[in-house]
């Protein structure tokens, strides 16, 4: 799955605060995402499980798979697909890092995604 146009930067996390091979939820804006340090490298997905729900940012990571934490779902994070079942995927977003500041880049549309409060 293709990763979702970047028109604003939102800075989410300090590097230096990302645990290698964990994910961890931050605030986009509005939108909550999870991201993930793995070999080095930084990736973003939608946090919530899009088959049930569960906040992908806090499942356990097994190389590039997230898993969520309400069913054991499996998520590559690195391509956006469901390791469980090929119908579902997630979506992936841009996210990088200047010095030690990190950011996620999100579609300026804002009627795509309604906000994520909870």
């Amino acid at each position: 799955m293709t990763k979702e146009a970047a028109d604003v930067f939102h800075k989410v996390a300090v590097f230096s605060d990302l645990i290698e091979g964990e994910g961890k939820v931050v605030f986009a804006g509005v939108k909550r995402v999870a991201i993930f340090l793995s070999e080095g490298n930084l990736y973003c997905i939608q946090n919530n499980c899009p088959h049930a729900g569960g906040h992908l940012g806090i499942g356990s990571v097994q190389g590039c798979i997230v898993k969520c934490p309400r069913h054991d779902w499996g998520f590559d994070f690195q391509a956006g697909d469901c390791k469980s079942d090929p119908r579902y995927k997630v979506k992936r977003y841009e996210i990088k890092r200047e010095g030690d500041d990190v950011f996620v880049g999100l579609p300026d549309d804002k009627s795509s995604d309604p906000p994520d409060f909870f």
